[in-house]
């Protein structure tokens, strides 16, 4: 096997790299082979929990915080085959600015609307307001976690109920000790639903898959840092994808952001994504091995006296290996282009949707803000970004044409809201008229 040293030295540059990379260097390209040829031997695939049911709860999210809509756009993701709910819940202490907050253009044309409902409390719904619901997704504060028991008891009472999910966000000030009391009050309580415990910093905005991040089990776990943050678009999807993965029900773990480069933690993050690991994968993997099943595996490598290195590959299997290696790669770059392509297009977008609300409020009082005015006109503001987007790359762009297709498909997508508006008006009871 060739080092990176011999690699960079005989490499395609045309001049001697010898003493280019520092030593430390050196040992970090070393190691990230390492862990790259370690994650390609334990890629698997993922098994999904049979008991996730049609329906989902969500219960302590504020309507006026960003995270409430979106777990709903995570729980109700099309991309996301495991998640095949019919009827999503959000349990608010305020129905009718619930509505407001949560009930947007995303909301209509994700299918989220159809599948939406509505109930009304405290923190935490009653055992009766969980009858019929089968997975639930509750959220509390750091300081809150006295409510735990309470969580518990209402699961138990809900014979429905089969799959809970707790993230509790804001835990700097939530010691190890307490950490461990929760986990041994899950384990010895709740005895009639899978559970999953995960606990994470103080929220921040960064988006998720921006920065890669540790997981530990809490009896491994050391004090949060006080000014410690982690993505709350990250903690979402960790609590989002829990739910669903099988091999984590009765786990009790804690999530912290890893910025250094060169920790394991990022580089296991880094190899999963180069070799094609999905976000399931990875989030399975970063919960059942980490970290520890790494250093577990070099442990027990150096210990085992009887091991042996195995039998060089023929040429033909080096050529497969480096194939399939090399086609996982080129997926993982594709999906990253993909996703930076669409973020600019929604930036561009953006910028369209603010000039055109600037050009028509020049001209005479728009009724609505430039946030609902965006909403009202994101598909033109994206179609514009993206005739803007391939014209700026060079491609082919047949303008006319395209907007008279533009319009047409538009055409249909209005006469199918106006479609599904009468038949909802048609199905509303009296009750929900002054909602």
């Amino acid at each position: 096997m060739f080092t990176s040293t011999t690699l960079f030295q005989f490499g395609a540059l045309g001049f001697d790299t010898n003493n280019l990379y520092s030593r430390e260097e050196e040992e970090n390209m070393d190691k990230l082979n390492n862990v790259m040829e370690y994650l390609s031997e334990v890629k698997a695939p993922t098994a999904i929990r049979s008991d996730l049911g049609d329906s989902v709860l969500v219960s302590g999210f504020n309507p006026r915080d960003p995270s409430s809509t979106e777990i709903l756009d995570f729980l109700n993701d099309e991309e996301s085959p495991h998640f095949q709910f019919s009827k999503i819940t959000a349990h608010v202490d305020d129905i009718k600015l619930a509505k407001k907050r949560l009930i947007g253009r995303n909301a209509r044309y994700t299918g989220l609307l159809d599948k939406l409902n509505f109930s009304e409390g405290a923190q935490l719904p009653t055992a009766e307001q969980l009858v019929g619901i089968s997975s639930w997704v509750a959220h509390v504060r750091g300081e809150d976690t006295s409510m735990l028991d309470d969580i518990v008891s209402a699961a138990q009472a809900a014979d429905s109920v089969k799959n809970v999910v707790v993230l509790v966000s804001g835990a700097q000030h939530l010691g190890v000790d307490a950490m461990k009391e929760a986990e041994t009050m899950l384990k010895d309580k709740a005895t009639t639903f899978a559970y999953t415990l995960l606990i994470v910093p103080e929220w921040n905005n960064d988006p998720e898959a921006t920065c890669a991040f540790g997981i530990v089990n809490v009896t491994d776990a050391t004090p949060l840092g006080l000014s410690e943050t982690f993505s709350r678009a990250e903690s979402l999807r960790l609590a989002s994808e829990c739910l669903a993965i099988d091999k984590t029900a009765g786990k009790c773990v804690v999530a912290i952001a890893a910025r250094d480069a060169n920790s394991l933690e990022n580089m296991l993050i880094q190899g999963m994504r180069e070799i094609g690991f999905n976000r399931v994968e990875e989030i399975e993997h970063m919960v059942l091995r980490g970290a520890k099943g790494y250093n577990d595996m070099i442990v027990a490598k150096n210990n085992d006296a009887s091991w042996e290195e195995a039998p060089e590959d023929s040429e033909e299997e080096e050529a497969a290996k480096a194939k399939a290696s090399q086609e996982n790669i080129d997926l993982g770059r594709q999906k990253r282009a993909d996703a930076v392509k669409q973020a600019e297009l929604e930036e561009m977008a953006t910028q369209w949707a603010k000039r055109e609300y600037l050009r028509k409020s020049i001209k005479q009082p728009v009724p609505v803000n430039e946030d609902t005015f965006t909403e009202i006109i994101w598909d033109r503001a994206m179609f514009e970004a993206n005739l803007k987007y391939r014209t700026m790359q060079g491609l082919a762009v047949n303008e006319s044409e395209e907007r008279k297709a533009f319009r047409e498909d538009q055409k249909k997508k209005k006469e199918e809201a106006y479609r599904s508006e009468k038949e909802r008006w048609k199905k509303m009871q009296f009750s929900e008229l002054g909602s």
